[in-house]
């Protein structure tokens, strides 16, 4: 039978979406600024590859062959191809801001579930009450202006996080709904299976989904059991399968917790490629907490930028007051929620929700310190906590807590607008955080790179400089030096640089930009342009590297393709082809296959191709049964090519006797 609303009903239910329409129109006035900003270091690598896609074949393999995490991540790639056409190419700016209104528009999709979700934890928490609503729209309200958020928006790569968000708070909306369900039958059956379907699914098939867009997702079912034993604990008319709920949900913390003792285990307090161990990221992450909370609730609008390298790392303990008191204070608040969980439910929530947001991507697995973006999920339970907060205010100060939350709030909105603003404009967005971002190689090369394209070459080669000498280990921006100072022609410069590098390649263990910038100097040597380092120095240069210390930041095949140039370029095929085993057994690609046939082929080893194609191209096994189809059919492709070669040589050869009789 359907529902038939009074006119006042109506008319407050027309309000209500008012005022929620307003509020993400709001919000997307808001962000409008932001959409002309531009892609940062990890945007590259894995949206590059958009602009191979050329079929259904092609786009299947850039969706599942992306390695940002163990698990691929296929549903954030997949969403990557709504942008294929929008990616800037050598005769094409791009239209990069069609990444920043998805990433808006999804952010704001958000919003509405996190208004969903609220507003279901409401009616189990509080009951049918009027001002379940407005708790609810002021939740998300906050949570969808507070600053910090624009990292995650604003930055096109990490629509990932954005996209495992919305899979985990759809997840949990249809888990709290299908409890509601539940509470409501409970009335006349206590012991009733109402919404079961709808909480095994939010769990489920939800977790799934937000695995598969960022492997964070998997805290889905954690999320859950802290609703369950803070907010939740006391709600009598969900009381039939609880345990059963909570035992299931715990099971997956457990999971989690297993796997980062694992980790840890494995460790042996070794965090490759950092500058830290494994201890002293696990001293430094209590005041990063600290620091996310200050400054998610406390803007700082410059603060909020891609580039946290610079983040200084607990070195000694006992010495750091900061790190003494912050670990302090996280032990005690973690205790607490444990301890009065039932009494203080509000402020248990908030700081569990925060805390096992933080799980993974804040503890041991070897990330770097510091990022925005964790946050996205975590601040929900704070915001929800403050805003539920107010109902407990005695009613003579309710007023002023709601107008003072009002202003705070304008307050927000201004430092959201003044955020975006900086990140529309990427010429000032990168002085403002390379000013405020001290120590940060990143911050100083990004800027650097703009002065390169303003073709102020002095400007650039200077910040680098100054950057240097306070970071002498900073090995990227001594090859972006090298390539300025060649550039700009500056020989004691030049040599300096070049020396720097020589020294650092012997015990660098984060060398990721490195390649391309000796890349570059040689398109500068090639051309006549940089005259104070040889070719044979330049070579030397890349061996070096190619020989730096075993790490994940230190790649050979970068360095490999630059050689391979090298001994095309001297007619050295012999080398050239030893290059390019290499580089095959470093990572291999069908490009890489495919250059080795042809110069396998071009120098008479026809042997040596057919055993390569068989022993090699054709032995490539993978999980993912799309790259096995793709392989298999690479496979065939290079063994009818030499086929084909072998064919029009005989031919020739034939041709060539016939013609000599």
């Amino acid at each position: 039978m359907p529902i038939i609303l009074s006119p006042k009903e109506k008319y407050n239910s027309y309000i209500k979406a008012t005022l929620f329409a307003a509020l993400l129109f709001t919000i997307a006035l808001l962000y409008y600024p932001g959409i002309n900003g531009a892609f940062y270091y990890d945007d590259l690598r894995p949206l590059s590859p958009l602009a191979n896609i050329t079929n259904i074949e092609s786009a299947l393999v850039y969706i599942s062959s992306e390695s940002s995490g163990p698990l691929g991540r296929p549903i954030s790639m997949l969403s990557f191809l709504v942008n294929i056409n929008d990616l800037p190419a050598k005769d094409y700016t791009g239209n990069i801001s069609a990444f920043f209104t998805f990433n808006i528009a999804l952010h704001i999709s958000n919003g509405l579930l996190v208004l969903l979700l609220t507003y279901l934890i409401s009616k189990l928490y509080r009951g049918e009450n009027k001002t379940n609503f407005w708790l609810a729209l002021s939740v998300s309200a906050l949570w969808m202006v507070l600053p910090i958020h624009v990292s995650t928006s604003l930055i096109a790569i990490q629509r990932m996080a954005g996209l495992s968000a919305f899979f985990v708070f759809a997840g949990l909306t249809l888990y709290t709904y299908g409890l509601n369900i539940q509470s409501n039958e409970s009335r006349q059956n206590t012991n009733n299976n109402h919404g079961l379907l709808l909480q095994l699914t939010g769990l489920i098939v939800f977790t799934l989904l937000a695995m598969f867009s960022k492997e964070n997702g998997v805290l889905l079912p954690v999320f859950a059991l802290v609703l369950e034993i803070t907010v939740l604990a006391k709600v009598s008319t969900i009381n039939y399968r609880r345990k059963l709920r909570i035992s299931a949900c715990s099971t997956g913390l457990i999971a989690i917790l297993l796997y980062l003792f694992y980790l840890t285990y494995n460790a042996s307090n070794i965090s490759p490629g950092r500058d830290h161990t494994l201890i002293e990221r696990l001293l430094t992450q209590p005041q990063i907490l600290i620091d996310y909370l200050y400054v998610a609730f406390i803007p700082d609008i410059t603060g909020f930028n891609p580039f946290h390298d610079n983040y200084p790392h607990v070195v000694n303990f006992w010495s750091s007051n900061k790190a003494i008191l912050s670990l302090s204070l996280l032990v005690f608040l973690l205790s607490s929620s444990l301890y009065y969980r039932l009494k203080h439910p509000l402020f248990s929530f908030a700081v569990l929700w925060f805390l096992s947001a933080h799980l993974l991507e804040s503890t041991v697995i070897n990330l770097e310190l510091y990022f925005e973006h964790r946050n996205y999920v975590a601040l929900l339970g704070p915001c929800i906590s403050i805003v539920f907060a107010v109902t407990k205010i005695k009613q003579r100060y309710r007023k002023l807590a709601i107008l003072s939350f009002g202003v705070y709030w304008l307050l927000l909105c201004i430092c959201l607008l003044l955020t975006t603003q900086i990140w529309g404009e990427p010429r000032l967005a990168a002085k403002v955080w390379q000013a405020k971002q001290v120590g940060s190689a990143r911050a100083t090369e990004y800027l650097s790179t703009i002065y390169l394209k303003e073709g102020k070459i002095e400007a650039g080669q200077q910040l680098l400089i100054n950057h240097i000498k306070e970071c002498k280990n900073c090995t990227n921006s001594q090859a972006l030096s090298l390539f300025f100072s060649c550039y700009s022609g500056k020989e004691d410069a030049t040599r300096a640089a070049y020396n720097a590098l020589l020294e650092l390649s012997e015990t660098t263990t984060h060398a990721t930009g490195v390649a391309a910038n000796l890349r570059q100097v040689h398109q500068l040597m090639t051309n006549g342009s940089c005259q104070y380092i040889s070719m044979a120095e330049l070579k030397r240069l890349n061996i070096a590297f190619l020989q730096s210390p075993k790490s994940m930041f230190n790649k050979k095949l970068p360095y490999l393709q630059n050689l391979y140039i090298f001994a095309q370029n001297e007619g050295n095929n012999e080398e050239a082809i030893r290059l390019l085993f290499l580089a095959w057994h470093e990572q291999p690609e069908n490009i890489i296959a495919n250059e080795l046939v042809l110069m396998l082929m071009s120098n008479l080893r026809v042997q040596e191709a057919k055993s390569f194609v068989k022993e090699q191209v054709c032995q490539r096994t993978s999980l993912n049964p799309i790259m096995n189809e793709q392989w298999q059919e690479q496979c065939n492709f290079f063994s009818e090519r030499i086929k084909a070669i072998i064919e029009i040589k005989s031919n020739n050869e034939a041709q060539q006797t016939t013609t000599d009789i």
